[in-house]
């Protein structure tokens, strides 16, 4: 079985095509998330993955909520794994990775990485990938995802991970910060672009955005789209948005949006 959590559908290819390769299936969490408690039952000789990406050069906080109800019935030391997406480089994340599946009862035997187009835009510097960088990314995917699809096959215990430079610093540092003070919905804001359509709301995972009157698509109208507080940072409804009028305050101006083309032949 391979869980996994997507925002903008980078980890949803991942976990997919990594499906596909190992005749395994693939299970979203987050319409797990609704429950106090996530039951999973594992066979004898099935191999468990977590498929993710990377937020902060560690694991976001909604797939830590959902390993933290998580209750594997059947687990006898079978072959557990993680994959995980991310733009460059993901620091030593598999540490506090290792941590929390570790007070789940699961022993961690190996983890991959997987480069795909950047979708973070909340800082000075951050932007989506230019078309060039997102077909060198997507050229690299393909192969990529076999190569790990082996390596599960063969029960590898690698930490197959792209660290980068400086990753304790990036991880336990640029990361903390990252996850301590910018991981909130305070700045959010819509602009007079916004026509009401609630995609917003329909994707964000956490049911932490509200829109208050009727749906229209009449342009001009002025519609109160608000955030409760209860945000992991993923950043799908800015994304998702058809007009481009979600702000993260005046961070995001000026930056592009990434989806993952999902009719994308790999």
């Amino acid at each position: 079985m391979i869980l996994y959590f997507s925002s903008t559908g980078n980890s949803r290819a991942l976990a997919t095509t990594l499906a596909s390769h190992l005749g395994d299936k693939a299970v979203d969490m987050v319409p797990l998330l609704d429950a106090p408690a996530v039951p999973c039952e594992l066979g004898a000789n099935e191999p468990l993955g977590f498929v993710f990406p990377i937020y902060g050069w560690s694991l976001p906080d909604i797939v830590r909520t959902f390993l933290q109800r998580l209750r594997i019935e059947g687990y006898n030391h079978q072959y557990v794994y993680f994959a995980v997406t991310c733009g460059d480089d993901v620091g030593v994340a598999d540490r506090p990775i290792r941590r929390v599946l570790a007070d789940a009862g699961l022993h961690l035997d190996a983890g991959y990485s997987v480069c795909m187009p950047d979708s973070y835009v909340c800082l000075p510097g951050f932007d989506v990938d230019k078309p060039d960088e997102r077909e060198e990314k997507y050229s690299a995917f393909g192969p990529r995802v076999k190569e790990i699809a082996e390596q599960v096959k063969r029960r590898a215990v690698v930490m197959d991970i792209k660290r980068g430079r400086f990753p304790w610093l990036k991880t336990n540092v640029l990361g903390w910060y990252f996850r301590k003070y910018l991981i909130t919905d305070k700045p959010f804001r819509t602009t007079d672009d916004c026509i009401g359509c609630g995609k917003c709301v329909s994707v964000c995972p956490l049911h932490n955005i509200t829109l208050e009157g009727q749906e229209s698509r009449v342009k001009g109208q002025e519609f109160n789209i608000q955030w409760h507080g209860h945000c992991t940072g993923c950043l799908s409804c800015y994304h998702h948005c058809p007009t481009r009028s979600i702000r993260f305050g005046k961070r995001t101006e000026k930056k592009g949006q990434y989806l993952y083309p999902e009719r994308r032949q790999l």
